[in-house]
């Protein structure tokens, strides 16, 4: 066997060693090379925070460089392990050049930029880790779930436990002596009635009759409407307003308030009275002396009838007017309001609101 000359195996060792010692650190250089976890641009609002999350494993390096653009301060600038360990905060800086921070623990690293001035920063950023070893993959991307948690609470509301209908005897029968033109007693053909709803009115009906004649056909129509409220068994609002108005009103004029019902004739012999209805004293006022005033209803005739709804509320006022020469005559004036309660109370109500957060998590 031939013998290799000893400058030629020195040679050999040497590029041995030569390559070892390459090899050798290529391996060092692969596994501390860095990684890129973020790197771009942060605008940060004025008076307000901007946040970027991240992951990090255990025993990496994060090294971390900043800077805004115009060179102006940022009141924090702040790396959290979450949810609430600091790992590194600096106050009042404009630049951060290649912070090195050791990671302890596997898990979700946020980036926090404070801004408390008025103006806007905008900041270069750059973030990366070194790996304690190269070859374990690590994905430092942050994920989100969306959970959910349904939260019941109880609440008092009011309301309408009941309606209360009544029939209410504004004026159960007024007979108003009305003057001729020419009265002896030198008293004015001319007379006022005054008229007061009461309270939670929505309708009203008045009925206004000359003499015994007309007296006559309003009972005749009384006696009806009597015999007719046993009839409308099917119309509970009615039978139940019937049956809660007070004694001393008028059927006839109950169902024309409520349902605009009447059944009324025509007296064959009566005197006709003229009136209108007005709203307050300067027009009573107006009227006593002949003058021009303001009406919202107006009638002329022996027997006279009708459901109102306006107004509703507060105090009016008849004003009678005999036109006849020499004879006197005596009005029935009837008005029978509809009222309606409301009866409120309170109550319990279970009610639910669903709250909604976001949690970050990594695929590792």
């Amino acid at each position: 066997m031939a013998k290799i000359h000893p400058l030629l195996k020195n040679c050999f060792l040497a590029i041995l060693r030569f390559l070892s010692i390459m090899m050798f650190s290529m391996q060092m250089s692969y596994a501390q090379q860095n990684i890129t976890v973020s790197e771009g641009t942060l605008k940060v609002n004025g008076v307000s925070e901007q946040e970027f999350y991240f992951g990090l494993s255990e025993g990496d390096e994060l090294l971390m460089s900043l800077k805004e653009i115009k060179g102006k301060e940022l009141k924090e600038i702040e790396v959290m392990e979450l949810p609430s360990n600091s790992k590194y905060i600096e106050y009042k800086s404009s630049t951060i050049n290649n912070k090195a921070i050791q990671i302890q623990n596997t898990g979700i690293y946020k980036l926090r930029l404070k801004n408390s001035a008025l103006g806007g920063r905008v900041c270069r950023y750059k973030l990366e880790r070194k790996p304690a070893d190269s070859s374990k993959k690590f994905n430092s991307t942050v994920y989100w779930n969306v959970k959910y948690d349904t939260v019941f609470y109880t609440v008092q509301e009011d309301y309408l436990a009941s309606i209360d209908t009544a029939v209410i005897s504004v004026i159960g029968n007024k007979v108003e002596r009305v003057h001729s033109q020419t009265a002896t007693n030198g008293k004015p053909n001319r007379s006022i009635v005054q008229v007061a709803l009461p309270p939670n009115t929505v309708s009203w009906s008045y009925y206004i009759g000359v003499g015994e004649d007309s007296e006559a056909i309003f009972q005749q129509a009384e006696e009806k409407a009597i015999k007719r409220k046993s009839q409308l068994k099917a119309a509970t609002d009615i039978t139940q307003s019937l049956a809660s108005f007070d004694g001393s009103g008028s059927s006839a004029l109950a169902l024309l308030a409520l349902k605009g019902y009447a059944e009324f004739g025509i007296p064959a012999k009566a005197n006709n009275i003229q009136y209108w209805f007005v709203s307050n004293h300067e027009n009573v006022e107006n009227f006593m002396q002949g003058n021009q005033f303001f009406q919202f209803e107006m009638g002329n005739g022996p027997l006279s009838y009708k459901r109102m709804e306006n107004p509703k509320a507060g105090t009016f006022y008849i004003c009678l007017l005999n036109d006849n020469l020499m004879e006197g005559i005596d009005v029935h004036i009837r008005v029978s309001a509809v009222t309606i309660k409301e009866n409120w109370q309170k109550r319990n109500v279970e009610k639910y609101r669903v709250n909604s957060w976001k949690e970050p998590y990594l695929k590792n």
